[in-house]
């Protein structure tokens, strides 16, 4: 099943906007490309990820190829922060429809 589109599904570059709301949280050189139905969700799982505590995490780069795309990040949580982040993460890339192949890195 697909999942549906804004009814504008243009990308847009909301990399300067999220450095503005959530400052550290957003990694030197970071690309967020996505559309209008995106950017609340990646908004949201953010701040779910903040909730986690004092991790370091940065998102690197957050794009939708249409299709594929890429998503990477970085924390410095302990083992069962860093399980909750790629779990966090894992369920953001579904949310965000992402389907075809991937870039990922969380390294």
């Amino acid at each position: 099943m697909k999942s549906p589109r804004a009814a504008n599904d243009q990308l847009i570059d909301y990399t300067t906007t999220l450095e503005f709301l959530v400052g550290p949280m957003i990694a030197e050189g970071c690309s967020v490309i996505l559309d209008e139905r995106q950017y609340p969700i990646l908004v949201s799982y953010l701040e779910k990820i903040a909730a986690i505590g004092d991790i370091n995490f940065v998102l690197e780069q957050c794009i939708d190829h249409r299709p594929g795309h890429s998503v990477a990040w970085d924390n410095d949580g302990d083992r069962t922060q860093d399980d909750e982040v790629d779990r966090l993460m894992a369920e953001l890339v579904k949310a965000l429809g992402f389907r075809a192949s991937s870039n990922r890195d969380d390294s």
